[in-house]
């Protein structure tokens, strides 16, 4: 058994927290003006991870719409941004103060959206971003092997402080952490709420889907249409939450998504290497009804496919669309792998496997007749040891399973994402694997009510 092999086997913490399903791109060069959010009343007050608990469910402080921020550098080890300098070592945990930083209130934020990268590990490890003060929660964000650079968005709960802290595992590490957003608790309008949809493919330039035929070519950058379509309005629509996969690449490359029309900002969601199949999470905001994709001018082509799961009502939308994000401190509730101590341990998914897993009333999120029930979860879906190149689609079990994916990986990869997904009527969600067999992890985030 390999090194990589021992840790994981040891205790797999991956995913990601959040609903970092929410994260929107935003770069200094370019802004989009947001209208006021609306605030439930189940939200009111506070901030941070609060305190008692709500009429909703929710602890209180801890709910509300999202507010994205330009893209703001808050830690890098690296350099000494954020306070923290040098490498983070095995089984050290480093905390930083985010309320009141970069356009975060000093109140009145309940949880931010960080895209956390690590680079210049020294040993296959894993890193769990989680509240300050809080105990370390069996959850991770990220996984990699030495010498990987890896980034992930990450949606977590501001402690009682208003600090993040981040915990490494093995070997050494350096840390970089961008700030895109915060959940607001005490904003209010018509914009910012959440509606799911059943995951519907909107662009597969492999088969001429959504208008473009052939890879991209480097430098290129194509417009998608995402409203009017796939479930999605055709108005009232402020930003939508899309799986955006890569494939085929020649080379080496980065894809950038951006509203259409805007500058395009220095960041990237995508970053992979020849022959690599990946996939991430993005919440983009919407410009005419379309947003846009770049191809790295100095990488090489690759064929993209996107597929679309929810979107936030815009300012023209009914106030009472959508629901808020309510956030928490991860929780595990899914470790199929055989004696994990843990929901559906030994439940592998053979090929053509289908699991069906109960999500409201687990995890902290609220059953479904509950004052408030939730409408969808914000999970983080690892997948390990799978015996065959395959893929994982996630949806409502109420629904047929949709012809898209949420993550993709080869023989025996560790490849994490984030997945936002609505529920069914009994609070229940679908997991699919292709071929082989394969474990997962499932740790919930958040949700939506």
């Amino acid at each position: 058994m390999d090194r990589v092999e021992q840790w994981l086997r040891a205790g797999l913490r991956r995913p990601l927290t959040l609903a970092a399903v929410l994260a929107v791109l935003a770069a200094g060069a370019w802004a989009i003006s947001q209208p006021a959010l609306q605030l439930a009343a189940s939200c009111a007050g506070g901030g941070y991870g609060g305190g008692g608990y709500g009429g909703y469910g929710a602890p209180t402080g801890t709910c509300g719409p999202y507010v994205p921020l330009p893209p703001t550098r808050i830690l890098d080890t690296r350099n000494g941004t954020g306070g923290v300098t040098g490498p983070v070592g095995p089984g050290q945990t480093i905390s930083i103060q985010v309320a009141g930083t970069a356009g975060v209130p000093v109140s009145g934020a309940s949880a931010v959206v960080l895209n956390v990268t690590v680079t210049d590990p020294t040993e296959g490890s894993y890193v769990t971003v989680f509240p300050e003060n809080n105990p370390l929660p069996l959850a991770s964000n990220l996984n990699f092997v030495a010498g990987e650079t890896v980034a992930n968005l990450v949606e977590v709960q501001l402690g009682s402080n208003g600090g993040v802290s981040f915990f490494n595992q093995l070997g050494d590490i350096q840390l970089v952490a961008d700030l895109e957003g915060y959940v607001s608790t005490t904003t209010e309008g018509a914009a910012g709420l959440f509606t799911p949809v059943t995951p519907a493919r909107l662009l597969d330039t492999r088969i001429g889907l959504g208008g473009t035929t052939g890879p991209l070519t480097p430098g290129q950058t194509i417009r998608v249409q995402v409203t009017g379509v796939g479930g999605i309005p055709a108005t009232g629509v402020g930003a939508v939450a899309f799986n955006l996969t890569a494939t085929d690449p020649a080379g080496a490359s980065y894809i950038t998504a951006y509203p259409d029309s805007q500058p395009r900002p220095l960041a990237s969601n995508l970053n992979f290497g020849a022959n690599e199949t990946i996939a991430n999470r993005v919440i983009l905001p919407v410009v005419n009804g379309y947003i846009d994709l770049y191809n790295d001018f100095q990488g090489a082509d690759v064929q993209l496919v996107l597929d679309v799961n929810g979107y936030f009502t815009s300012s023209s939308a009914a106030s009472s669309s959508g629901s808020d994000f309510n956030s928490q401190p991860p929780q595990r509730i899914v470790d199929t792998r055989p004696g994990s101590g843990q929901g559906y341990a030994g439940q592998t998914l053979g090929p053509g496997g289908v699991l069906t897993v109960q999500v409201a009333g687990v995890g902290g999120v609220p059953s479904m007749t509950s004052a408030s029930p939730p409408t969808a979860v914000v999970l983080n879906v690892t997948v390990t040891g799978p015996t065959q190149p395959s893929y994982l689609t996630v949806w409502p079990s109420n629904v047929p399973q949709p012809g898209t994916s949420d993550i993709n990986y080869v023989t025996r990869q560790v490849q994490p994402n984030l997945v936002i997904v609505g529920l069914s009527p009994t609070g229940e969600v679908s997991f699919y694997n292709q071929l082989g067999n394969v474990d997962i992890v499932v740790d919930v985030e958040g949700w939506y009510s």
